[in-house]
Formats: C-alpha cells, sequence, structure tokens
C-alpha cells in the first residue's frame, strides 16, 4: 500500500446487516478493492478533492463487506460482491455505488435508487446466508430499503412530496406522511391549525439518539432534559452514562488515574502524549544543552566528552513507569533503576503518519528513561540547525497532529435553557494532557510571540454548550447544530508586574507560599492577577491560549544546561545560523517559562497547513476528536488493536455488552432479554458450524468472516476562539491587562466535590465489562 494514500472517514449512518454474508467458503473477504476503488474513482470527485492523488476510504458502512470468487478453477477473472443489503447483494461497484452515497448524503436509506432499494436489482446473491432473525416480514414486503432500527425512518422534503409520492407510491404504507420539517420545530408555530393541534403525522418521531455503536447518547438526554425545564429551572446532576460499556469499563480508573498523575512532577510525560526521545543512549551516556549552538548532543559521562548529534524520533507514551520517577532521571539512570528500564522507563511507540492505512513505525517502540526524552514543546531546540528533510519522519507526524483537541473525564452537567456546560476533568492539547489541579503556561493575548509571563492554576474545564434554542432536537440530522465551545479556568498568577490585580505588582508573592505549586516556585517572582482578597475569583480562557504544562525548575535546568566541568562543545558543533533563545526572569536562561513557546506556535501553524483533517472549508483551525485514540489516528496500542481495528467493537458484540448490562443492573425485562440473546448466538453458532462441517478449518473460516468494525464518535463542533459568559456568574471588572475575564467562580471549588459525587454513583452501580473495553486514554495493557 502505497505511504501517500489520503484517508477519507465515511460518514454515520447505515442499514447493513453483518449477518447477510456467503454460506458457501469458497468466496473470500476484500474489503480493500471497494475501499480504494470508492473512495478515488467515485466518492473523492463527488467531493471535489484534487485527481491525480490515490485515496482511501476508512472503512465500508457498518455491516458491509466485500467478497470475490474466481470463475472457474482456471480462470482469472474475479466476480466481487458487496453483502450485507437486507434485500440482496450488491454484483458490482456500480451497483453498490449509489446506495453508498445515499447513505453518505443522507445517513438514511429512504428514497435510495439504487437497484435493491428499488426492487429492480437481484434479492438473492451467490451462497447468501439469509437472516434467520426477526425483520425477515419486512425484508420480503418489497418496500424500499429499511434503515437500521437506530435511525427511524425520515420523510421526504416538503418541498418535493409529489415527486417522491411517485417515485415510491407503490412502496409506501398508506399512512405515511408526506412532508416532514427541517430543524428544531418551534412551540406555536409547527404542526399546530387555528389553536387545535393537527392530527395528521406531519412530523415522524425522532430517530433514536445513539451513536454508531448504538450507546445512547447522554448529553441528548440531558439537553432534553433541559429543554423539559425550561428557562426558568436549571438542571445540575453528575454525568453517569450507565449504558456505555466504556464508560462502566474505564471511567472510575480514568479519575483514578488523573489523581495519581496531578501528584507527579509536571515534567513526567503522561499517557497519551507527544515527546522527543533518542532511541539510542548508552547506560553511561547522557544529553547535554550546547549554549553556543543552541541544541542538544550526546555527553559520554565516562570521559566527560561531547559525542554526536543524537537523532530524535517523536512518538505516543503507551506505559509508564512502575517505579518512582524523580529529578535525578532527569540528568540520567540511577544506579538503583538500571536493573531494568522496562520497569523505570516509558514504553514509547513511534508516531505514523495519521489518516493513513500504512503504520509500520507501530512495531517499533522502545523503553525509554526519563532523560532520553524531551517534551514536543521542544522539537525546535532538539531540531536545531537541521534542515526539514533531515528529520524523522515521525517528527512531523506528530507536528501534523499538533491542532487536536480532545476533552477526557467528562463527569458533571449544569445550565440553563438554552445554555449548559459540561465540565470535565481533563484535556489533550496537541500534544500534551493538561487536568484540573495543573499549572498551565498561557500565551499572551496582546500578540507577544516570544515570551510567556502567565500561569493558571486550573480548577475547572467547562465545554459550553450555547444556541440549544436554534438547533435541531436531532444531533444525527443534517439540521442546524448547537454551538460548542472549551474554556479553561483558574487562579492566575503572572511575572509580569504590569498585569498585577494592581496594575504595579505591589504585593509580590513569597516563593513558599502555598498557593504555588511546586512547579512554580523557584521560578521567579510572581504576583496576583486576581484580587486576593477574592478568594472565588477566577480568570476563564480559550483552550487555544493553554501552550502546556509549567514545567519544574529542576527539569528547565536539566534540560538547558550540561554537568559540572563540561568544557563547552568543539566548533564543529557550532549550528548553522543559530539565534539565541529569547530570555526572561531577569535573564536567567535555565529558569525561563517561555521554553517551547515558539516551537508550540510554530508547530500549530504546520499542523492546520497538514493535517487534512481539519475542516478548512467551514473556517476550522482546529481537529477536535471524541477520544485520543482518533486523535492520533491510532490502529494498534501495546500490541493490541483498538479504534477502527478493534475486533470486538461491532455493533452487535456492544448490543450484546449493553444487554448484559442491563441484566447486571436489574432492569425488568433486562435478564430475560439477555438470555433470549444468549440463545439466539448459540442457535446462530450451531448453524454456521453445520453449515461448515464444524472442521478446523470451517472454525477458521468462520472466524474470518467474523464483521468487527470499530467506530469512533462525531466529531465535536470547533468552538475556535469563541468567549460565553456563564450566566450563572456575575462577571468582575476586567483586570488592568483588559485580556481575560475575572469572574467570580463559584461553582468551580466544587468540581473536586462533583468528581466525587460521580465517582459515587458510578460505584453504586453494578459494574461489569470485558477488560478490552477502555475510556478515551485507557492505553495500558492493565
Amino acid at each position: 500500500m502505497p505511504a501517500n494514500v489520503q484517508i477519507i472517514p465515511i460518514q454515520p449512518g447505515s442499514d447493513g446487516d453483518g449477518r447477510r454474508r456467503p454460506k458457501t467458503d469458497d468466496f473470500t473477504r476484500n474489503d480493500d478493492y471497494y475501499l480504494e476503488r470508492i473512495a478515488t474513482d467515485k466518492w473523492a470527485k463527488d467531493l471535489g478533492l484534487p485527481t491525480g492523488a490515490t485515496y482511501r476510504l476508512d472503512r465500508l458502512p457498518n455491516g458491509y463487506a466485500g467478497y470475490e470468487k474466481a470463475r472457474g478453477n482456471d480462470s482469472k477473472h474475479v466476480d466481487r460482491y458487496v453483502y450485507g443489503h437486507p434485500k440482496g447483494v450488491f454484483r458490482s461497484l456500480n451497483e453498490f455505488y449509489p446506495h453508498f452515497k445515499q447513505l453518505m448524503d443522507h445517513h438514511h436509506t429512504f428514497g435510495c435508487p439504487c437497484k435493491l432499494c428499488t426492487g429492480t436489482g437481484s434479492k438473492k446473491g451467490p451462497g447468501m446466508v439469509q437472516s434467520g432473525s426477526s425483520g425477515n416480514a419486512s425484508l420480503a414486503s418489497g418496500s424500499p430499503a429499511q434503515p437500521s432500527p437506530y435511525f427511524a425512518q425520515p420523510q421526504p422534503p416538503a418541498s418535493k412530496p409529489q415527486q417522491r409520492a411517485s417515485a415510491s407510491a407503490s412502496a409506501q404504507p398508506q399512512d405515511a406522511p408526506s412532508a416532514v420539517p427541517r430543524g428544531r420545530p418551534r412551540q406555536g408555530l409547527e404542526g399546530l391549525a387555528q389553536g387545535k393541534p393537527d392530527p395528521s403525522p406531519l412530523k415522524p418521531p425522532r430517530r433514536k439518539q445513539a451513536d454508531e455503536e448504538g450507546t445512547p447518547d447522554v448529553y441528548r438526554t440531558l439537553i432534553d432534559k433541559l429543554k423539559a425545564a425550561g428557562p426558568e429551572s436549571k438542571v445540575d446532576e453528575p454525568i453517569v452514562e450507565t449504558m456505555s460499556p466504556d464508560w462502566r469499563a474505564g471511567h472510575a480508573m480514568l479519575l483514578s488515574l488523573l489523581k495519581e498523575w496531578k501528584e507527579l512532577p509536571s515534567y513526567v510525560p503522561r499517557q497519551g502524549e507527544l515527546v522527543l526521545f533518542v532511541r539510542h543512549l548508552g547506560p553511561n551516556e547522557t544529553l547535554g544543552w550546547g549554549s553556543t549552538a543552541q541544541t542538544y548532543r550526546i555527553i559520554d559521562l565516562n570521559s566527560m566528552t561531547w559525542v554526536e548529534k543524537p537523532k530524535w524520533e517523536a512518538g505516543v507514551v503507551t506505559q509508564m513507569p512502575t517505579e518512582e520517577v524523580t529529578d535525578d532521571d532527569l540528568f540520567s539512570i540511577p544506579a538503583s533503576k538500571q536493573h531494568s528500564v522496562v520497569n523505570s522507563g516509558f514504553r514509547i511507540e513511534p508516531l505514523s503518519l495519521p489518516n493513513s492505512v500504512s503504520k509500520q513505525y507501530t512495531k517499533q517502540h522502545k523503553y525509554v528513561p526519563l532523560h532520553a526524552t524531551r517534551p514536543l514543546a521542544l522539537w525546535k531546540e532538539c531540531l536545531h540547525g537541521l534542515h526539514e528533510k533531515e528529520w524523522h519522519p515521525t517528527v512531523r507526524h506528530a507536528l501534523t497532529v499538533t491542532n487536536t483537541c480532545c476533552v477526557i473525564g467528562r463527569y458533571h452537567f449544569k445550565g440553563t435553557w438554552p445554555e449548559a456546560t459540561i465540565f470535565a476533568q481533563g484535556i489533550y492539547i496537541g500534544p500534551e494532557l493538561v487536568a484540573v489541579g495543573d499549572a498551565v503556561r498561557l500565551h499572551s493575548r496582546r500578540g507577544d510571540q516570544q515570551t510567556v509571563t502567565d500561569v493558571m492554576i486550573i480548577t475547572a474545564i467547562k465545554m459550553r454548550l450555547v444556541n440549544l434554542d436554534e438547533a435541531s432536537d436531532d444531533d444525527y440530522d443534517e439540521g442546524h447544530p448547537y454551538n460548542t465551545c472549551i474554556h479553561v479556568s483558574g487562579r492566575t498568577y503572572t511575572q509580569d508586574p504590569r498585569r498585577s490585580f494592581d496594575g504595579v505588582g505591589k504585593v509580590p508573592i513569597q516563593s513558599d507560599s502555598p498557593l504555588l505549586p511546586r512547579s512554580m516556585q523557584e521560578l521567579g517572582v510572581w504576583y496576583y492577577v486576581c484580587d486576593p482578597r477574592k478568594r472565588m475569583a477566577r480568570i476563564e480562557v480559550p483552550y487555544q491560549r493553554v501552550i502546556g504544562r509549567c514545567y519544574d525548575s529542576a527539569a528547565l535546568e536539566a534540560w538547558f544546561s550540561a554537568p559540572e566541568g563540561m568544557p563547552p562543545p568543539g566548533s564543529g558543533f557550532q549550528a548553522v545560523n543559530a539565534k539565541p533563545i529569547i530570555k526572561i526572569n531577569d535573564g536567567v536562561e535555565n529558569a525561563d517559562i517561555s521554553r517551547g513557546l515558539i516551537g508550540i506556535l510554530e508547530a500549530r501553524k504546520y499542523s492546520e497547513e497538514h493535517d487534512i483533517r481539519i475542516d478548512k472549508a467551514a473556517g476550522k483551525t482546529w481537529y477536535w476528536a471524541d477520544t485520543r485514540i482518533e486523535a492520533l489516528d491510532l490502529h494498534e496500542i501495546n500490541g493490541r488493536y483498538v479504534g477502527i481495528k478493534d475486533d470486538n467493537r461491532s455493533r452487535e458484540q456492544m448490543d450484546d455488552w449493553r444487554t448484559a448490562l442491563k441484566a447486571l443492573d436489574g432492569k425488568k425485562g433486562g435478564l430475560e432479554e439477555y438470555h433470549a440473546a444468549r440463545r439466539e448466538r448459540e442457535q446462530a453458532q450451531a448453524r454456521r458450524e453445520s453449515a461448515l462441517g464444524a472442521s478446523t478449518s470451517g472454525m477458521v473460516a468462520m472466524a474470518a468472516d467474523a464483521v468487527g468494525a470499530s467506530v469512533t464518535g462525531t466529531e465535536a463542533e470547533d468552538g475556535d476562539a469563541m468567549e460565553v459568559d456563564d450566566d450563572e456568574r456575575s462577571p468582575e471588572p476586567r483586570n488592568v491587562a483588559g485580556d481575560t475575564m475575572d469572574v467570580d467562580d463559584n461553582d468551580d471549588d466544587e468540581d473536586e466535590a462533583d468528581a466525587s459525587d460521580a465517582l459515587a454513583a458510578f460505584k453504586a452501580a453494578p459494574a461489569a465489562a470485558p477488560s478490552r473495553m477502555r475510556e478515551v486514554i485507557e492505553l495500558d495493557d492493565d
């Protein structure tokens, strides 16, 4: 597969039935043919993508699969089919594409012009297994293709009722509605006539609000509850996703991990973060900063001499050390940890090209000691003097995903119609994860591209939902969506006296003040940005202003110095066009909290230009993902397939897990439903074994035919640079600098309590789910 193949993600919605497959073993599963031919020959042209390139779909719609069969024993001709349609088999690419396009354009099959939906094609393909479960009556009725039970059958637009009626009058039920209003209905205007309800069913029932795996959308449920409460009341409750196997298996673990990571030094890389690392570094070697060349070089600790330049790669941290990490690890491997780098090091998997099927670097993982790593924010310092052609490919891959964002640990919902706020415990912003309690550096709004002066202690991470009253109440239709923006708020401190709350810096903070976390101590003189007399005062900023965590002075000293007594590097190590790094804090270079600022800003420009997943046509500059796996486009982690490659995440398997959860929760009918599903699976297994002869080879063939399509969530709406005042708060007067919002954040100090309440609610419910299921960043083998 060429490395330059561009992946086109498909849209949600499918009527595919994964049980409709060939019943003989002379068919071979081959999705690759259709993935590339559909994308390159058809879909890319309809999307208006540049010609001459090779494209590929990330997957076929749920329930569909490509099969091929040689025509005769010696024939080179291959017949190809697409199985999964409820009424038959597609015998060619041209037959299948109209149905595929209908699903992509409308997310349903009503009015689909393909041969099977209109009844003009073959209803039974060669060797096809007929569905033996419920729904056979509808399949034999001759009606248009039936949508998935998770997508209610939509109706034709009001502007074309006659055209749609003439196209399918013979197939529609007699009471089928002829029109449907678009978007969210307005009370008193839609469906009312002379003050009385309109008896005609103009508006069909809203489809089930669930993702492609069938998991109920708890956020839509809360929004509906907020709407029902009206503008005079508010909804304030923890988020508990009882029907999400991922949430049930991973939410409590995630909260526990975030709590542990908050206690670690800020320089310790966390799971899911991107770092630069040197693969080959001897036990008696370390990295030293050459102040003359403004870059790194390997040092031989035995002879105390400078050696060659390091070769940097970029990768994702998939495991953290089992042994305690201390400041000594920043310089070299302590003698007590040299027995096993597996226990003392970080497992790092080089990052492959996002949005590509080629993931050749994933298998080249390496356990790396802390002193052989650097934050991705320091990529310019690490690669200083090297042309882009000399970079390792993984560095470009990491820079490509710098403009990705992923919120994790959403635990509380609060709002008054038509606005709401979802509180979260953490957020991946580009290469790093920042969480509640972290000290993070803020980029100045004044256009200063070279220095950082402000640091925030995060007390709340908020995903705001606004304009709910103007949006459709169906999150999976083509109606107008509500707007989403992400803000970070907390107590803020500055090193610039002009930005202090009094404008002159009369009240500096003592360096040993308990208000300052460890990462901020010994980094210079700090001043209050908010009035210290107002205990609840907070600053709130958009997430784009967060540069990354504020690193401890010990880390900055280790990263930007050489061992004591080392002579300066030779002249041969002088970098070409070396430029001095901007210094602040009265010229104390090693305590410069601006380190990495320029690198992050330039990485974001690189990502905006190179990440094809960013919807630039809609004015977006960031790619919002539902999970870290989706953001980095990971296929395999710690030797296990994840995301779209996870065979355990088929729609059928997720349904089975939810049925089991209902039974475990003691819901009425849950136990009977679970056992009925179990008996159906056993009967289906027995039929397949009988058809395949119950032989060993037959079992292998049956396993090869199993469908395990993994689905990612719906992309969030990009809230780039939006700021919304929370209606529950009274904004205080702006501070002297005038670039942030000073608010009494009365609910922020309750976040920890809210998280405890959510965790308690989780523990109160029975929790049992397969270990393969995980939430967002639960990446470890454990």
